[in-house]
């Protein structure tokens, strides 16, 4: 069995599978410590290092000789990460509707919950303010200030199209940071 990482190399390539396994045993900690910085989950990190091994696996023969091989071992770590970190955020996002019914209470005066109310319309109000200029007039307008569509498309001058796109972006945007103070709350309680 070969020791240098060349020479595993090389009889990956000839499709040998006890080197791929060799190699494997070599590098699957240091691609699970990748995975998991990038991933911040320890099933998601095997899972991202178990699909990178078989895109090695399968790319192996493409792999250009003259270049090193562990750069390009980490970029394949590292795409297929970012690409299941990409889904994860997509499937964790705060329902819209969680957000409205939030806005909906803040204009309430009932007494119990108007400091709650009132810290939550701050917060959401900072983070429009951090949206791009046209998302964030198109979301202030149409969710805080609760005009509807065609007001919106007025005021603005933009097609419907283009204030539907503004203000989904915006509202992506904004569940997407709220998702993550949530989740820092949760991780100082």
């Amino acid at each position: 069995m070969p020791e240098n990482l060349q020479e595993i190399i090389e009889c990956i390539r000839n499709g040998d599978r006890t080197a791929f396994r060799k190699f494997v045993t070599m590098y699957q900690q240091p691609a699970y410590r990748l995975a998991f910085r990038i991933l911040g989950n320890e099933e998601e990190a095997r899972d991202a290092v178990q699909e990178s091994f078989i895109k090695i696996w399968q790319k192996i023969g493409s792999f250009d000789s003259s270049r090193e091989f562990i750069p390009w071992m980490y970029r394949i770590i590292v795409n297929t990460s970012t690409d299941r970190l990409r889904v994860i955020h997509r499937h964790t996002m705060i329902p819209i509707d969680l957000v409205s019914q939030k806005l909906e209470a803040i204009q309430k005066n009932d007494a119990t919950t108007t400091a709650d109310n009132h810290d939550l319309a701050i917060l959401i109000k900072g983070l429009a303010e951090m949206l791009p200029e046209k998302q964030k007039l198109v979301f202030i307008l149409r969710d805080i200030e609760g005009m509807a569509s065609v007001e919106v498309e007025a005021i603005t001058e933009l097609t419907e199209t283009s204030v539907k796109s503004n203000l989904y972006h915006a509202r992506k945007r904004v569940r997407e940071r709220l998702l993550k103070i949530l989740e820092k709350e949760r991780t100082l309680k």
